[in-house]
């Protein structure tokens, strides 16, 4: 029996593993999850083995992920995220499977493996584009090293890959491996009102445009506002629905707050969001390309369409390859408000149109991003690894 560590750390969320959890439960490979001590989420619903490793950097952030240290830290681009006694599992498993070729854990790993029969892996699903000149050279060394030790590298969409290619890996080592949806979660859903989500009731006889992120620039809420104020003024009876931390300069974020066709929450339960999707007609994201970058993946995108919403995004990114445009989801151009506009009115306009586009989203979701589906390429992923 192959053995693999999930280095997860700080990072370890039940979301971002299920199709680890598939090959634990369905097929001969045992997978143990490794968090960090102390954790970041709620673990406990995993139904594979976790354990932890001291986290000292997460000491400082007790009473909040917002310690000035951590802050600094990534502020200055330095590797971060150390685990004590990672060396130690290459005497029990056969891979060490980390995320992200800039965190400090995945040196770690690199290293742990020299002179072992253990081999080394990563996930990657923020690194587009992250050219050298947008980082400290000691921020390149260690991706440098980790890309040249990794056997083998998964990576979200077509565009991730591109861009470790542009570090230098080979394409041999990259395999794409999308994100997966829990479709036992994630799914058209009545049982939950408006006013259990803290909604108004009357979001139940509106057409209702959902954002699902952190209010700010590089998810395009910029433009989705300046869109919005196109859309409204034709439709009464339209709802924008902004969920996420609030990060606008004050002439935005006080119109959000004080226009009556605009309902802000900073949060909600994670169990409660298929609630809100199944509320929502219409989920957008409209992210817009930064200098160092873009959306990979998009995952409000997946969990909207596998609740059976229509869906509009930008062209950017990897958000091209998780929808299908014009069969999911309407596709327009980055930082164009009047294309947003013209989109949103379209699908307000047309709720035929909206119904379609959400059975195909959700039949999109069930056949490329389930967990049984990912979770398959996975074991091919590791398959090939032990075949070179």
């Amino acid at each position: 029996m192959v053995r693999i560590a999930l280095i997860r750390g700080p990072y370890l969320r039940p979301d971002g593993v299920r199709p680890w959890e598939y090959l634990h439960n369905e097929t001969d490979y045992e997978v143990v999850a490794f968090a960090s001590d102390p954790p970041r989420f709620d673990i406990s619903s995993l139904s594979m083995p976790v354990e932890q490793l001291p986290w000292p950097e997460g000491r400082f952030d007790l009473f909040g992920y917002d310690h000035f240290f951590s802050r600094a830290i990534r502020k200055l681009r330095f590797p971060s995220d150390y685990l004590v006694g990672l060396s130690s599992l290459t005497e029990r498993f056969d891979v060490l499977h980390t995320s992200e070729n800039f965190n400090l854990f995945s040196l770690q790993a690199a290293r742990a493996t020299v002179g072992t029969d253990t081999l080394f892996a990563y996930s990657a699903g923020e690194n587009i584009p992250y050219p050298i000149y947008q980082h400290n050279p000691l921020l390149w060394r260690v991706k440098t090293h980790v890309n040249r030790r990794a056997s083998g590298i998964t990576t979200t969409t077509p565009v991730g890959k591109r861009a470790l290619i542009h570090e230098g890996v080979s394409h041999e080592k990259l395999t794409i491996l999308p994100n997966a949806v829990d479709l036992d979660l994630f799914r058209p859903t009545q049982d939950v009102g408006p006013s259990d989500l803290d909604l108004p009731e009357e979001l139940t006889g509106t057409t209702n445009i959902l954002f699902v992120h952190r209010l700010c620039e590089q998810k395009g809420t910029y433009e989705l506002l300046d869109a919005f104020r196109e859309v409204a003024p034709g439709h009464d009876d339209v709802r924008l629905i902004l969920l996420g931390d609030d990060e606008l300069d004050d002439a935005e974020s006080t119109y959000v707050h004080q226009s009556e066709q605009i309902l802000w929450r900073e949060r909600i339960p994670y169990a409660s969001m298929p609630a809100l999707y199944s509320l929502a007609d219409i989920t957008v994201l409209p992210s817009v390309t930064m200098p160092n970058n873009e959306e990979q993946f998009g995952m409000a995108i997946l969990e909207a369409m596998a609740c059976e919403t229509a869906t509009v995004v930008t062209n950017v990114g990897g958000l091209p390859y998780v929808v299908a445009e014009n069969e999911t989801s309407l596709v327009v151009p980055e930082r164009d408000p009047e294309a947003l506009a013209e989109a949103l009115s379209e699908l307000v306009s047309d709720p035929d149109r909206r119904a379609r586009l959400g059975r195909n989203g959700k039949q999109r979701a069930a056949e490329l991003f389930s967990p049984a589906t990912v979770g398959q390429r996975l074991e091919s992923f590791y398959d090939d690894l032990f075949d070179d």
